[in-house]
Order: C-alpha cells, then structure tokens, then sequence
C-alpha cells in the first residue's frame, strides 16, 4: 500500500534512515548460519537468531506504545499501568527462551519485515501534526517523562536496528571462536 500524498521532510528522513538500518542489520543477519542461529553468548538475554524476535517484538511494543499515545489529551502517560507493560514484559521473557533453529529463520524474517512495513504505513498514516505530536510519557516506575511521537519511535527503532547490527557481527565472531 502506498500513499502518493506529499510527506514532511523530517518523516521522509526518519523513513529512510528506518530502512537502511533496517538494510543494514539484514545485511549482516545473512551472513549468520543457520548452525549458529541458537548460541547464546554466556552473560547475554537473545540467542543470535532471537535478536529477529526482539526486533520484532520492539517494534510491536512501540505500536502499542503510539496508540496509547494517541488515544490519550495531552497530559502524561504512565506505561508502567498498562496492560501493554504487561504484555512487554511476557514478550521479553518468551524472547530470551527462544533458541531459533533453521527452520525458524524464514518466519522470524518475515514476522520482521511485516512488523516493519506496520510501522512505516503508521508514520505514512498519519498527517504532519499527529506525526509531531508528542506526549511525556513514563516508561519505567518512577522513571523520568520521556517526549514520546511518531517521530520519537522511528528514531529509537531506527538505533535499535543499529545496535543489534553490531551485535550480530560480535555474537557471530564469538559463536565462530567457540566452534
């Protein structure tokens, strides 16, 4: 589905940026072997293969986090009352069990690109006000007010890509010392 309306530039970067770090980590998923798809790194939360799921379930969580931002005035949302902390949280325990195998790959990489895809028709959906629009929100107990928009989620994803892209290639190399 594509919407041929003019974008704001800033959505129009923030889109961009989305997607070649979205390029980038797949980049140096595929050099990852299916054999190393389970190793887990001593000390580390997601197997090398899990880091799919993770991806995923971010950007799930963060989808979950713009509708309640956009369902509430302008006042401050306290996530950490949300059913959706609860959901987070039985989402990152089902991660950190999760030791893909070869035949996992294909669906992780596709709940990925699906996921994906949802946050980008949910920037593209929206106009250039409901897309700047920011509201503070809580995200820890007792934590600080962060501004949370659109915008706001596009970057942490956008850098939540960027992270795991290193770590593909550091949990590979120590997958391949240990082989």
């Amino acid at each position: 589905m594509s919407d041929d309306r003019p974008q704001p530039a800033e959505r129009t970067a923030a889109l961009a940026a989305f997607d070649a770090s979205r390029d980038t980590f797949l980049a140096a998923f595929a050099a990852v072997p299916d054999e190393a798809l389970g190793y887990l790194l001593p000390g580390d939360d997601y197997a090398l293969g899990a880091l799919l799921k993770h991806l995923t379930d971010s950007m799930h969580h963060y989808l979950a986090v713009l509708d309640l931002v956009q369902a509430t005035d302008d006042s401050s949302l306290d996530l950490t009352q949300t059913a959706e902390e609860q959901n987070a949280r039985a989402r990152h325990a089902a991660t950190v069990a999760t030791r893909p195998t070869a035949v996992d790959r294909a669906h992780l990489l596709a709940d990925l690109a699906a996921a994906h895809e949802t946050v980008r028709q949910r920037a593209l959906a929206l106009d250039a006000a409901a897309f700047a629009r920011q509201v503070p929100v809580v995200y820890t107990p007792d934590g600080p007010l962060f501004p949370t928009g659109c915008g706001d989620v596009i970057g942490w994803l956008t850098d939540h890509y960027d992270e795991h892209a290193a770590q593909v290639g550091q949990l590979l190399a120590a997958w391949q010392a240990g082989s």
